[in-house]
Formats: C-alpha cells, sequence, structure tokens
C-alpha cells in the first residue's frame, strides 16, 4: 500500500478543483449530502481497484453514488446494533442511584452497582468499537466489489478478508487518522494565528475554516483510495468514469 499516491492522486486530475469543491457544496446538504460523498468515495475506491490513474469519476452519477452511501451506512448500522445493546444498560444504571430517595445506605449500593457495571459495560463498547474501526473499511471494499448489500452480511467472508488484510486495514486507518490530525491542526494553528488580527485577519481566517469543508471531502477520497489498494490485491473492479 502506497500512502504517497493517495495523498496525491486527487491533485494529479485535470479537474481535482472541480470535482472537490463540488464534493465539499454536496457534503454540506443534510443527509443527502453524506450519503452521495460517501457514493462517490466508493466509486472512487472501485476505480483505484481497477487500476485507473484518474480514479475521481464525474458527478454526473449522483443519484447512483446516493444509493451506494445509503445501501453503505445501512451495513455500518446494522453492524452498530450491538454498541447500540450495550450502551442502553449503561445509560439506564446511571440513573439507578436516583430511586434511592433519601435511603443513604440504599444509594451507596445502587452507586456502586452504576459503576462497576458501567465499567464493565464500557470496556465492551470500547473493544466493540475497535473492532467497528477496523470492520467498516472491509465493509466499504466488499460493497464495492459486488454492488451488493448482501454481501457485507457474509460473515464468513468478511471475517476472511479482515484477517487476511489486517495490517493493510489498521495501517489504512491509522494513516487516515494522522492525515486528519495534521490537516485540522495546520489549519486550526494558521486560523488561531489569523483571528489575533483584527478584522483583516478575522476575514481570512473565516475563509480558512471554510476550507474544513474541501478538506474533510479530500479525507474521505485519501480513505477510499487507500481501501482501494488493498482490494486491488484480490480480484480487478470495473472502472467507473
Amino acid at each position: 500500500m502506497t500512502i504517497g499516491d493517495a495523498l496525491s492522486f486527487v491533485f494529479d486530475d485535470e479537474e481535482w478543483l472541480n470535482r472537490l469543491l463540488i464534493g465539499a457544496l454536496i457534503s454540506i446538504i443534510p443527509i443527502f449530502g453524506g450519503f452521495a460523498v460517501t457514493g462517490y468515495a466508493i466509486a472512487v475506491l472501485r476505480n483505484v481497484e481497477a487500476g485507473s490513474s484518474r480514479p475521481l469519476p464525474r458527478w454526473d452519477g449522483l443519484g447512483e453514488f446516493f444509493v451506494d452511501g445509503l445501501f453503505y451506512w445501512i451495513a455500518t448500522l446494522v453492524y452498530s446494533i450491538p454498541l447500540f445493546v450495550v450502551m442502553v444498560p449503561i445509560a439506564l444504571v446511571a440513573v439507578l442511584p436516583a430511586i434511592s430517595a433519601d435511603n443513604q445506605d440504599l444509594t451507596t449500593v445502587l452507586s456502586g452497582v452504576a459503576v462497576v457495571v458501567s465499567a464493565g459495560l464500557g470496556c465492551l463498547a470500547f473493544v466493540y468499537g475497535l473492532f467497528l474501526w477496523i470492520i467498516t473499511p472491509v465493509l466499504q471494499i466488499r460493497y464495492a466489489k459486488t454492488g451488493q448489500l448482501g454481501a457485507c452480511f457474509h460473515i464468513g467472508e468478511v471475517f476472511r478478508f479482515l484477517t487476511g488484510h489486517i495490517g493493510a486495514l489498521v495501517l489504512a486507518q491509522l494513516a487516515t487518522w494522522a492525515a486528519g490530525l495534521v490537516a485540522s491542526a495546520v489549519v486550526g494553528g494558521i486560523v488561531s494565528v489569523l483571528s489575533l488580527i483584527p478584522i483583516c485577519g478575522w476575514i481570512v481566517a473565516a475563509i480558512l475554516g471554510l476550507a474544513m469543508i474541501p478538506m474533510g471531502f479530500w479525507l474521505l477520497l485519501f480513505s477510499a483510495h487507500l481501501y482501494g489498494q488493498i482490494a486491488r490485491e484480490t480480484e480487478p473492479a470495473t472502472l467507473i468514469v
């Protein structure tokens, strides 16, 4: 997996600025925008897997992008259900001490129960959260390869892919996290400095703040390129222009 290619591929396209800005504008549309840009990232994943030298597709397949993003979101939502199931008891035990009224002894006992249960379930939720962190790119790759929601629920195949590419998947997720951290720190630092300059600095800082929107979209494409490289280690996909 080549992280450098994922960092630069967007800017290798002749129409990169146009496609990046369109994606940024679409991303701020409530609900629809989130699904559409996710579907666009899935198209990028497919193109990278297919070996395209210019993986950014045109935006004329917006409806298809929306559907792909929606289906991928459904898959991740289903896999997130166990996490929701664990979080509900944590919320419930948190109110246990309140039912003891003025009984100090009962309050102490219930508080202890709440702490123990919350700590145990919290650890379980953390572990499952790590699992979701590493399984979501697998789901995106599986959906991109097949175009079928059901492929995300072929548990045996999902876990075989996960175990067979665990090192690359962890590296891709860490690289995405690091890229986002660096980009946010750089822009945030510049904005903070400019905010100290009255009027002109405030205006420039506000403009740079808006740059976080296309930067967030770029980060989505960065991760899609990394996932596409991982997917390319198996059978090739169909090119999307």
